[in-house]
């Protein structure tokens, strides 16, 4: 019987991942239909449960469900199953696609950079519709006005540069934040501050400290660099403070004599935990042995799997930050060749991206396509070990702290951060994709 529906649910994860287009969040009434309605793989208290997980979870969305819903259906081996088959057509198209681009000559691929300007216009269209329809979530005036002006921030924090590029001046930017730093230190406030941003007693030193990070990372330099470093410790250590206090007074808050349920108790979740690292290392070994830098390319790639959240587009402004601003790979590579054949396949854009940046690093190494496809193999490896092992931590947390106040702010506020991010993104692909086309 396990059996059965092991193979039932790989099956149908991989049949979802071929025609998952319109991202995670189009994807949820598919596999309800699918898995709950045809193929009863689940119940519907099952799934809309891991549903609701994966949307607090960062990582790729439709290989977190597939995850969940395959470690119920056949254990540990249907939570691979199911989330390698979920994101792997979209990662072997991307890579299929790449291999083509690799051999091009000037000519034909002169034409893809046009039809990439095109498809870049078409992207930029739906960034503007996800921050448009952040605007229409806000329930009163007063909330959409918050909104806006958290987008507001964090993209005149984000796109500093870029406005300048735009504006045709070389004065140097005030803050040019990344994305990851603008995230870190979003998550810096709100676990600080405990999720009660209302409570100016803590909310104002948070900023106040957010605002001399900022003031010494940035390429003016304003305040000494070397605060950076002692600064970062600072917010991590006060983050965690705000973190344990809110678990702490939530204990004390619960109904006496009853107890909550220890998810990381015993050896389930290590035993899962080194499933998922035997899968990233087994997939990512040719990698390993190919060059040293691999190994700091799954760190990244972990990385950026942790800070992506609000969707598949909102994951283009982490691996911008990471992957393009480090100077791992080309800006002209990332927009001009992997961004536009990931947002014209099926499947999750983190895993294709990470597939794509992949084959990238490999193939530029020595221009070598066998390079190339080691490298793919292990940004598909990271993308889905990465997914599935964080989506495997925060259902633990949700089970224990799910009705944390810091929870409920993070869902409020995700989103228009992240809209402020994809303004920059959008900006970028016209200054980076489209005017070296049109102009």
């Amino acid at each position: 019987m396990k059996t059965h529906k092991l193979t039932s649910v790989t099956g149908n994860m991989l049949k979802i991942g071929l025609i998952g287009f319109g991202g995670g969040t189009a994807l949820i009434p598919v596999l309800e239909k699918e898995l709950v309605g045809r193929s009863k793989i689940v119940s519907e208290e099952t799934f809309n449960r891991d549903v609701t997980i994966a949307s607090i979870t960062p990582g790729a969305l439709p290989v977190e469900i597939a995850a969940g819903i395959g470690k119920e259906a056949a254990g540990n081996a249907g939570m691979i199953a199911a989330a390698a088959a979920m994101a792997f057509p979209g990662a072997f198209l991307t890579l299929l696609l790449l291999l083509l681009f690799s051999g091009m000559n000037s000519t034909l691929r002169d034409f893809i950079n046009i039809l990439a300007a095109a498809v870049s216009v078409y992207i930029i269209v739906l960034l503007l519709r996800y921050v448009a329809g952040t605007l229409k979530q806000s329930s009163t005036d007063r909330e959409k006005l918050l909104y806006l002006l958290v987008i507001l921030s964090v993209f005149v924090l984000s796109a500093e540069k870029n406005l300048y590029r735009l504006l045709g001046t070389s004065r140097k930017p005030l803050f040019a934040a990344s994305s990851v730093q603008i995230l870190a230190a979003a998550f810096f406030v709100i676990l600080f501050t405990k999720g009660e941003l209302r409570r100016l007693k803590r909310t104002m030193p948070a900023l106040l400290l957010t605002l001399v990070y900022f003031l010494c990372a940035g390429d003016a330099q304003i305040l000494p660099a070397g605060l950076v470093p002692f600064l970062t410790v600072l917010m991590i250590v006060l983050a965690a403070l705000g973190f344990f206090q809110s678990v702490r007074e939530a204990k004390a808050k619960s109904p006496s004599g009853s107890e909550q349920k220890d998810c990381f108790s015993g050896l389930g979740l290590l035993r899962t935990m080194f499933f998922w690292l035997l899968f990233l290392l087994v997939l990512s070994l040719p990698a390993i042995l190919l060059t040293v830098k691999s190994l700091s390319f799954i760190g990244t790639g972990v990385l950026s799997s942790v800070m992506s959240f609000g969707g598949g587009d909102a994951y283009l402004t982490v691996a911008q930050g990471l992957f393009v601003e480090s100077g791992m790979i080309s800006r002209a590579d990332f927009y001009s060749n992997i961004v536009t054949v990931a947002n014209a396949l099926p499947g999750s854009i983190l895993c294709k991206i990470l597939t794509g940046v992949g084959y990238s690093l490999g193939y530029h190494l020595h221009n070598s396509v066998p390079e190339g496809i080691m490298m793919a193999v292990c940004g598909f490896a990271c993308s889905v070990a990465a997914s599935g092992s964080i989506y495997l931590i925060v259902w633990g947390l949700f089970q224990k702290y799910g009705d944390l106040r810091i929870f409920a702010t993070i869902r409020h506020f995700i989103r228009p951060i992240v809209s402020g991010l994809l303004l920059n993104v959008a900006l970028t692909l016209f200054l980076s994709v489209i005017c070296p086309v049109v102009f």
